[in-house]
């Protein structure tokens, strides 16, 4: 999307779009200045998701999602993705967490641009845990636990709220320069909520609702492989409804982060196997080298820790985004 030098305006601010930072399936991220004439922080760093609304009849046509019904009629797929982006906004406007980006405004853009719309984000200066380590290689077991009890704890948020995120995985987790010698808890944040929904479950005032009802399709399998879940692949793993918890998702990949973080090796990567079949079954199957062969150094007890929580089956896992935490800060 060429916006560089436009001027998006909400009902409060205006914002002048600087350069394009990221490019996702149907949205592009810039950074931006905001521009007010009065107040304070007149120019303030923000970044600003844009649905990338020119482009989505092509992309749909080419390689539509799987979270979208193939036998749809094309406005319907069209507008099921602007809904999903409108829930992503709400979602990370209502959010308030120090480990989950936040969101600080929306709007529409002018009728030149398709009425895209768009929402505004804090900036974050920094990069994703998976290039850190590909730059640099594992993180010191220290920095992993607060990296991995980061995000858990925005699990934690999630869950009082009745939200799953539903991708987590080291390139949604974002780490920002710090003047330490290893980054903190309060430099992560866990960054795209586009495959994150609320779920609806008896009791709990504080759960939030979604502006729009938009339905996951049965089986569908979001994300990226690499990072799904044994259950979503294999539903027999799940032995009960509390079982099949999405929020247990989450916690799987955050599980799988740790792991990643420790050893600097993502167990299920494409180039790890011969062919797809295999890539899936060791997914399935709970495969994957033991944290203390590649790294001899980590204690025991951290390694059991990685286990617990990669366990094939949701019932051998940690029950909540809590008693995870709680067992890592007494492991490392």
């Amino acid at each position: 999307m060429e916006l560089a030098g436009t001027m998006a305006a909400t009902a409060g601010h205006a914002y002048r779009i600087v350069r394009p930072i990221a490019q996702g399936g149907f949205s592009v991220v810039f950074r931006a200045r905001r521009s007010d004439p009065i107040g304070e922080e007149r120019e303030r760093d923000v970044a600003i998701k844009v649905l990338d609304v020119e482009h989505l009849h092509d992309r749909l046509t080419r390689a539509p999602p799987a979270f979208l019904d193939p036998d749809a009629p094309l406005p319907q797929q069209m507008a099921e993705v602007r809904e999903r982006f409108l829930n992503e906004s709400h979602l990370l406007r209502t959010l308030r967490h120090p480990n989950i980006v936040r969101a600080l405004d929306e709007g529409v853009l002018p009728p030149a641009f398709g009425r895209a719309p768009f929402y505004v984000m804090e900036y974050l200066p920094g990069t994703d845990v998976g290039e850190i380590v590909r730059l640099r290689g594992r993180f010191e077991r220290g920095t992993a636990a607060a990296i991995t009890g980061a995000v858990l704890s925005a699990l934690g948020h999630l869950g009082r709220k009745g939200v799953v995120h539903r991708d987590v995985k080291a390139a949604n987790v974002f780490v920002q320069p710090s003047a330490r010698a290893a980054p903190g808890a309060d430099s992560i944040r866990l960054i795209d909520f586009g495959l994150a929904t609320a779920v609806s479950r008896s009791g709990g005032g504080d759960r939030l609702r979604l502006p729009h009802d938009v339905r996951t399709r049965p089986g569908m399998l979001w994300g990226t492989l690499a990072w799904c879940p044994p259950e979503r692949l294999a539903p027999f793993l799940t032995e009960s409804a509390e079982q099949a918890n999405e929020a247990h998702l989450d916690l799987w990949g955050a599980g799988l982060l740790l792991y990643l973080c420790l050893t600097g090796v993502q167990p299920f990567e494409r180039e790890h196997f011969a062919s797809d079949t295999e890539q899936f079954a060791a997914i399935i199957e709970g495969r994957l080298p033991a944290p203390r062969e590649l790294v001899p150094s980590l204690p025991a007890s951290l390694e059991a820790i990685v286990r617990k929580a990669l366990a094939a089956r949701p019932a051998e896992r940690f029950g909540s985004a809590g008693e995870f935490w709680e067992a890592l800060r007494e492991a490392v």
